[in-house]
């Protein structure tokens, strides 16, 4: 693990970010309001033409027909020849040209970078500002091309951001050109980087307007002197990623400040997040894959082709850090004793909406394809944070049914075993497990979990709330435990709604994936999706049967034990599953309703709304 930390610190110095702002506002075309903001896209004007003509929100077309304009000014061999005059195309500068519009009022400079002959690919960021002032993030290399570009955007290079540690090689060289720019860096930069004629740092822990408000932490824990020479925050907002920690120097490695422009809900990052191409090229098809929903917005378009084969290396080094560095920073740089917090920003910036957080529409990210479109994009961050927008959480991770109970210890589980949603599922489940078996579903778990950490959770004195503790050693119990319920399918088709860890470890599948997959996905032939649907017709029968009194054996015999079950994996690997245990899920909420829901099972007025199971073992047969 020391070796690849190292490794993913030497490529990361290397590549460096920038993006360059300037409104779309070619000086002989006039310009008209809407709603990107003041004098941002340029449109043609006829003196005949009403007033009402622009429309209130451009459909897609008209879009990318505005920012495939603005490319063909700022380089007029883009109309000529569809691609830029600065360099050969690639998969980190698609178009080849020095400067490329990504947004209203934002501008990116895309390059190959190279760390040991392995292009890892950066991008710098320039945003125009209301006041014709350019903001640069995540400076690149200067070279004429580029100088020339930033001269075609009719405003001055003011502000030079370097936004994390990683992301300072060319720092100085700006500084040295743009004598009259303000140089701001993150959280601790100046001291490691005393070279660069700084002007400040971003604070400590900054946040952005609104953000006490909706995280519901008191102004006074976030309040932090800023720097009166810095640009409009209110135009470009900052927000402090203050919570991780090299685990082998017992600091900061990227110390990262992402930023976020309103005006075009754009979201600026560096080593946050990535998104590195597919290997055959093709723009964003690696979005597809990961999200399971297509790119209908911005995909391969004229802007950002598709260039062919990824070269060996490049590919390679997507693998590594979507497979080793990720979950790496996510487990092990996140201190255990921030995760609440990482958790709040995590959400601040995936699921905002009208009530506050911040709405993006588009990412850029230092390293891979821009990603576009509100819903997309919210996908994206949810995976890459493993969170849910849907769960009903905006302050710490476990925010519970429970108000006021003590939950700090669920900030070790994925916030979605602590949902609200989820833990309503969990007490359906763990009263229809008392109803049909007779036993407490919490006491049974810790009785048959051989797990001594889970074990030992009966006696926390942290875990007051029942509730809560049924959750956690739900998902992290060793046995695999899953459910389905009949309700979001017209037709009333099983669909997964949840899955502990060592379920979905054991059937190779990621939470987000996991809980919108149709249940029968989990055999393979026709024969198997027959037997399987018969196991459970046979399964919600005989529990009528006992509620009604017409079986010979009770509830907690008829929905027992069955062994030797075949199923199979997301990867076609065929399992067997051993003890497996399951029982129907109704529309309880507390233990009240347990006599009078029998009777309306026997009398038929009460209908399973889903099902559930704990399995004793699992066992690979390929």
């Amino acid at each position: 693990m020391r070796s690849w930390t190292i490794f993913v610190s030497h490529s990361l110095v290397l590549s460096i970010t920038t993006t360059p702002s300037h409104p779309f506002t070619p000086p002989a075309i006039p310009l008209r309001h809407n709603n990107y903001g003041t004098k941002s896209f340029p449109l043609q004007s006829s003196k005949n033409a009403p007033q009402d003509d622009v429309p209130a929100v451009y459909p897609l077309s008209q879009r990318k027909a505005l920012l495939i304009q603005e490319a063909s000014r700022l380089d007029p061999s883009i109309a000529k020849d569809g691609k830029g005059s600065y360099s050969p195309i690639g998969w980190s500068n698609r178009l080849g040209a020095a400067l490329t519009p990504a947004a209203p009022d934002i501008y990116t400079a895309d390059r190959p970078f190279y760390w040991n002959k392995i292009d890892v690919g950066c991008r710098m960021t320039v945003v125009r500002l209301s006041n014709n002032d350019l903001v640069v993030h995540s400076p690149i290399g200067l070279d004429p091309p580029l100088l020339e570009a930033l001269n075609k955007l009719n405003g001055n290079v003011v502000h030079v951001i370097s936004p994390n540690y990683e992301h300072v090689k060319y720092a100085k060289s700006w500084g040295e050109h743009f004598t009259t720019a303000s140089m701001w860096g993150c959280p601790g930069l100046m001291e490691r980087e005393p070279q660069v004629r700084w002007t400040g740092e971003i604070e400590y822990h900054a946040r952005p307007v609104g953000y006490a408000e909706w995280s519901g932490v008191q102004n006074h824990e976030i309040e932090v002197e800023r720097d009166d020479k810095t640009w409009d925050r209110n135009e470009l907002q900052p927000l402090h990623i203050d919570v991780e920690v090299n685990p082998f120097t017992g600091r900061p490695f990227f110390n990262e400040v992402i930023f976020y422009h309103p005006r075009s809900k754009t979201l600026l990052v560096t080593d946050l997040y990535w998104n590195y191409p597919r290997g055959d090229g093709v723009t964003n098809a690696q979005v597809t894959d990961e999200i399971g929903v297509d790119v209908d917005d911005f995909g391969v378009w004229e802007l950002a082709p598709s260039v062919g084969e990824i070269p060996l290396g490049s590919r390679a080094w997507k693998v590594g850090m979507d497979k080793l560095f990720r979950p790496f920073y996510n487990n092990f740089m996140i201190k255990s004793e921030q995760r609440d917090k990482f958790q709040q920003i995590a959400r601040f910036v995936t699921c905002g909406d009208s009530s506050g957080g911040w709405e993006v529409e588009t990412i850029i990210p230092a390293h891979g394809d821009i990603v576009r479109g509100k819903e997309l994009c919210r996908k994206v961050l949810e995976r890459h944070f493993n969170i849910r927008c849907d769960d009903d959480c905006r302050g710490s991770l476990g925010h519970t049914l429970s108000e006021g109970k003590d939950n700090a210890d669920s900030s070790y589980l994925e916030p979605h075993y602590t949902s609200k949603t989820t833990l309503e599922w969990l007490q359906k489940m763990a009263l229809s497990y008392k109803l049909e078996k007779g036993e407490d579903l919490l006491e049974v778990l810790l009785r048959e979990s051989s797990n001594g950490h889970v074990s030992t959770m009966r006696d926390s004195t942290h875990l007051k709330d029942h509730l809560l503790q049924l959750a956690k050693v739900c998902a992290q119990s060793h046995l695999p435990i899953a459910s389905h319920d009949f309700l979001r399918d017209p037709t009333g088709m099983a669909i997964y709604n949840y899955g502990n860890r060592a379920f979905l470890d054991g059937f190779g599948y990621e939470w987000d994936e996991f809980v919108e997959l149709p249940s029968k996905k989990c055999v393979e032939t026709e024969a198997e999706v027959e037997e399987r649907q018969m196991l459970l017709d046979a399964v919600k029968e005989d529990a009528a049967k006992a509620c009604d009194g017409t079986s010979s054996g009770g509830i907690q015999e008829l929905t027992a034990k069955y062994d030797n079950l075949i199923r199979v994996r997301k990867d076609r690997r065929k399992i067997l599953l051993k003890g497996v245990n399951l029982w129907n899920v109704y529309n309880l909420s507390s233990d009240m309703d347990l006599d009078s829901a029998r009777n309306d099972i026997k009398n038929g007025d009460m209908k399973a709304i889903g099902q559930a199971v704990w399995i004793k073992e699992v066992e690979y047969l390929v």
